[in-house]
């Protein structure tokens, strides 16, 4: 073997441990952002687990119109749910021109998912207030 042979197998050989290296590096950052995303899906489905935990445990009602429940309910979720960690965010909030409550939840790199609740469905209301009275007779 000469000294040409000899630079251009060692020129490969580096060459062959560089891509290795660059592939073994991104497999495992793939890996970490996989098992992230996976920590971050737990959060999330365990918030809305103690979400219907909650709903289960409320009293149901025929003395609240619907606008007062939906608004006790808020209360009663944003001052029951467990804290979110790091990289999820929760927002839950009164749907506007309606009695629900949205509840959403988002991670990083897309991850979103979204939940309406309703005290009317979940039995906790009686009338309905005469504004959404008033929406349902127009849409009728």
């Amino acid at each position: 073997m000469n000294l040409i042979e000899v630079v251009v197998a060692a020129a490969l050989f580096l060459g062959a441990c560089s891509g290795a290296a660059q592939m073994g590096a991104s497999s495992a950052q793939a890996m970490t952002k996989g098992r992230l995303q996976g920590q971050q899906l737990e959060q999330i489905e365990a918030q809305f687990l103690a979400a219907a935990a909650l709903l289960r445990q409320v009293e149901p009602s025929s003395d609240l119109t619907c606008d007062a429940a939906a608004q006790q309910l808020h209360s009663q979720l944003a001052a029951s749910l467990p804290p979110v960690e790091a990289g999820v965010v929760r927002q839950l909030s009164l749907v506007p021109g309606s009695i629900h409550l949205q509840l959403t939840l988002a991670g990083e790199g897309g991850l979103r998912r979204q939940r309406l609740y309703s005290p009317a469905a979940a039995g906790l209301c009686g009338p309905v207030s005469s504004w959404s009275q008033e929406g349902a007779h127009a849409a009728l």
